[in-house]
């Protein structure tokens, strides 16, 4: 019995003296869990948040597609804005690399090549193994292309072809390369790109363009 109630003298006493380290520590335990869950409901808030303001904005742009270049050119601007903001603002969700993609694919359409180019560099950086990388990457090498620099949207188009994911576009990719390759006066290589297309994918519509472009070389 006076066992017991040394132990419990012990176990006050031990309390009294660290009672206070103790409710810190609890305090620091509950502080360090508090972010996390508010992080996660932040999360969930802003990825609601991203895929509202994305299905809002493209409706804003199939509306004014209809309303003249004026308004087609400001609802460009206006998207492109919003965009910029909720990519600067938001938490980084499943939502992300879908919002890259529309403010990169806005920039493109609005001829800020420049501004696409990074947007698009940005997505690759961050989410390179995601599904979307390849559709990111031939959208690069189109932006790099209208800029008149051929051999990096080369590099791009033939990266592509060689990934094992990308067979859907590897028809399009190398009929780009080839395309590339002619602007350059390269035309050996553009030859080649041509002829792979038609070989590699016979029934393609790329494989049709193809052929055209080898009629106007060769």
């Amino acid at each position: 019995m006076e066992a017991t109630k040394e132990r419990i003298r012990n176990f006050t006493k031990f309390f009294q003296d660290y009672g206070l380290w103790i409710a810190i520590g609890i305090g620091v335990a509950v502080a360090a869990g508090v972010p996390t869950y508010l992080f996660s409901q932040k999360g969930a808030k802003d990825f609601n948040e991203v895929w509202s303001r994305v299905y809002q904005i493209n409706y804003e742009l199939s509306v004014a597609e209809n309303e003249g270049p004026e308004k087609k050119t400001e609802a460009l601007e206006g998207a492109i804005s919003e965009y910029t903001f909720l990519k600067d603002n938001l938490s980084t969700t499943d939502a992300t690399p879908w919002l890259l993609l529309e403010l990169g694919n806005a920039q493109y359409k609005a001829k800020k090549h420049d501004e696409a180019i990074v947007t698009y560099r940005e997505f690759l950086a961050r989410f390179g193994k995601h599904p979307l990388a390849p559709i990111i990457r031939h959208s690069l090498g189109y932006a790099l292309e209208e800029k008149g620099e051929l051999k990096e949207a080369i590099e791009q188009f033939e990266e592509i072809a060689r990934a094992p994911e990308s067979t859907y576009l590897k028809a399009q990719v190398k009929l780009d390369a080839g395309r590339c390759y002619e602007k350059l006066g390269e035309l050996t290589s553009a030859v080649a790109a041509y002829k792979d297309v038609i070989g590699s994918f016979p029934e393609s519509s790329s494989a049709k363009m193809a052929a055209y472009r080898l009629e106007d070389i060769e």
